[in-house]
């Protein structure tokens, strides 16, 4: 027995340092040059010692991220410098040959699917150690010659790349807004429009401390100017608290401004808070009947819509924590509530409705709802997705939140953006605001326009897209280019 497992573990190393070698010496069959975001798809019918699907690269191929591919492991990491280090390693596909196998890049996210197994990972270049993925690189494919490439296209995926400055900044040293100013709640009163965020000060309780509201004003969503004070100081609100994030806010049939939000007592959530004014900038009165809304255990984000719809006048949907799920592992899911007055509320008896796309990608532990906006008889939502991992050997907390998309009729039945993450970060370098994680999103349409907020690195930032284009799922209006076969 002994002698044949040595036998079998001589065998295995020995295919494997054949397998690496051939790769290693492998010819370049396909090297192309991209900008931005791609989808690299391609359909193999063997695959004898492996190929290897290359991205981020420079052109003389001294530093790249890799897609590694065998009929043993899938592996996903970086080369630089002649050494090359494996970040995530996955079982081969169950499936039978051909496999079709995709790559997907949305800003510093990568996810792939080889067969039957899918994987992803955000920052592969490094980003846990300030590097970050380029904007313009080289991707293409290696591959022994006994391998059966049948085709391979690239295909550009613009939306959502804007390059854009922060619309509201992180305040000066000092100021109730010195440490962050992430969007909340966005609203349009006689012409102007408010946005109320959540406004941090120095402090460790994740990244901030004293939380309050504050509101920015524009005569356009392009252009904000920043409130002098809170509209809803720290210690204000009628509930025990240490923060308070802004979520949502509507305008009721009598034309006053209902703002609602979250409390913390830090570390403890204590429940939703209604706040009322004649006008945008206060001053609010506390409902005495705070908080209005308590989940069962943590809940935080959410978004309110005001419907008017035979049944209720108000919707909220928000993430709750969830112990025990029907599927996956427990996490926030998305939490439906229904109201006539914003102050007594009754659940959806199918709770929790929405939950993430998979068990084991990019969103598979936290889908978080922020943002709900219907379009002709579609809901779209701009969610918070999470899942963990911690690269070997880092001090990174392990949690990789970005933004992704989903749609439904009716609130139940969700279709999900199928090149999510549709928001994520640019990661472009430390000098970007949004290079690294994205979240709390909060959309407006006006017209053609889709106008959507989001936080990066705790300021507010704004990215917009047609609507023709936010609901088009088929294309992202980029071109599809053959890359294999040659010449045809």
């Amino acid at each position: 027995m002994r002698a044949r497992h040595l036998a079998a573990i001589l065998v295995f190393s020995f295919l494997a340092a054949s397998s690496r070698t051939a790769l290693a010496e492998s010819p370049i069959l396909v090297k192309k040059k991209v900008e931005g975001n791609y989808e690299l798809e391609c359909e193999v019918g063997a695959v004898p010692w492996g190929f290897l699907l290359f991205f981020s690269a420079d052109e003389k191929l001294s530093e790249y991220g890799y897609l590694k591919v065998s009929s043993s492991a899938i592996e996903l990491g970086h080369h630089h410098k002649g050494k090359s280090v494996t970040w995530r390693r996955y079982k081969a596909p169950e499936q039978k040959l051909p496999w079709k196998v995709r790559l997907l890049k949305k800003g510093n996210f990568f996810r792939f699917q080889v067969g039957d197994r899918t994987g992803w990972i955000r920052g592969p270049s490094g980003e846990w150690l300030e590097k970050y993925e380029p904007r313009e690189s080289w991707v293409g494919l290696k591959a022994p010659g006994d391998t059966e490439l049948r085709s391979l296209t690239l295909t550009t995926l613009p939306w959502l790349q804007q390059l854009t400055r922060p619309v509201i900044p992180r305040g000066p040293d000092g100021s109730f807004y010195e440490k962050q100013a992430i969007p909340g709640a966005l609203i349009k009163f006689k012409g102007k429009y408010y946005l109320y965020f959540m406004a941090g000060m120095e402090g460790n309780e994740e990244g901030s401390s004293r939380r309050s509201i504050g509101v920015a004003t524009s005569p356009d969503m392009r252009n904000w100017k920043v409130h002098p004070a809170p509209v809803v100081r720290n210690g204000e609100p009628n509930i025990p608290h240490d923060n308070v994030y802004p979520n949502g806010a509507v305008l009721t049939p009598e034309g006053k401004i209902a703002l609602m939000y979250s409390v913390q007592k830090y570390p403890e959530w204590v429940g939703f808070g209604l706040a009322v004014a004649d006008n945008p900038l206060g001053p609010f009165t506390h409902h005495e009947a705070n908080p209005v809304y308590k989940h069962f255990t943590h809940a935080h984000e959410f978004d309110l819509v005001r419907v008017d719809g035979p049944d209720y006048r108000y919707l909220l949907f928000y993430a709750g924590y969830t112990p025990k799920p029907r599927t996956g592992l427990s996490g926030d899911r998305g939490y439906l509530l229904y109201s006539d007055d914003l102050v007594n509320w009754r659940e959806d008896k199918r709770n929790p409705v929405f939950r993430p796309e998979t068990l084991d990608d990019w969103d598979a532990i936290h889908v978080r709802p922020r943002s709900l906006t219907k379009q002709g008889d579609t809901w779209y939502l701009w969610y918070e997705g999470c899942n963990t991992w911690k690269p070997e050997g880092s001090d990174h907390h392990g949690w990789w939140d970005t933004v992704g998309l989903a749609r439904s009729k009716d609130l139940v039945k969700w279709e999900y953006y199928p090149r999510n993450p549709a928001l994520p970060g640019l990661s472009i370098g430390p000098d970007r605001f949004d290079s690294k994680w994205t979240g709390w999103p909060r959309m407006r349409i006006e017209g053609k326009t889709a106008y959507i907020f989001y936080t990066g690195n705790a300021m507010t930032g704004m990215r917009t897209i047609a609507v023709k284009d936010l609901v088009n799922w088929k294309t992202e209006g980029g071109k599809t280019l053959k890359l294999w076969p040659k010449g045809r």
